[in-house]
């Protein structure tokens, strides 16, 4: 299980946790989709944006530029992402019409479920197969913060419409 956890009330900065063991943090950039994620064995990974106008991201290792894995959405206005993990390629989908939860499909079988932490607590948590590594919780849950993030984006630009 991997659980990301806002620092504070008002942080962009996420702790992250596996099976309730601090393993690093992960912030935004201003202006930016893109987030920075350190890790405690001294890591420093990216999940970037590909491309400007693209909606596809990378997880890469900074410090020798190698890519762990990629995501990008299923198609024009879909609400599922395409994952390259270490497994091999998956699908992260919601879990269902009104769930807020998404689950990772590969095969015809669902290997990870990631839904946020609470109604008044900031973050998320991954429930994964042993199968799945670190890196790929991550990923999934680093997308998942990112069509979060988007839904809130996409709420408070909603036009408001007074009554009749």
């Amino acid at each position: 299980m991997l659980e990301a956890r806002a620092a504070g009330c008002f942080s962009t900065t996420f702790v992250l946790k596996v099976n309730g063991r601090p393993i690093g943090k992960f912030q935004g950039r201003w202006f930016s989709e893109s987030l920075d994620v350190y890790l405690t064995e001294r890591r420093h990974l990216e999940f970037r944006k590909v491309g400007w106008l693209g909606g596809g991201f990378e997880l890469v290792d900074s410090a020798h530029g190698r890519l762990l894995a990629s995501s990008g959405p299923s198609g024009f206005l879909a609400s599922s992402w395409d994952l390259n993990l270490s497994r091999g390629p998956g699908q992260l989908v919601r879990a269902g019409w009104f769930d807020t939860a998404y689950e990772l499909n590969q095969a015809n079988d669902v290997w990870a479920r990631v839904d946020r932490l609470g109604w008044c607590e900031r973050g998320w948590r991954v429930d994964g197969s042993e199968a799945l590594t670190e890196q790929d919780l991550l990923l999934i849950g680093l997308v998942y913060h990112t069509i979060r993030q988007r839904q809130a984006h996409q709420h408070h630009a909603a036009p408001h419409v007074p009554p009749s």
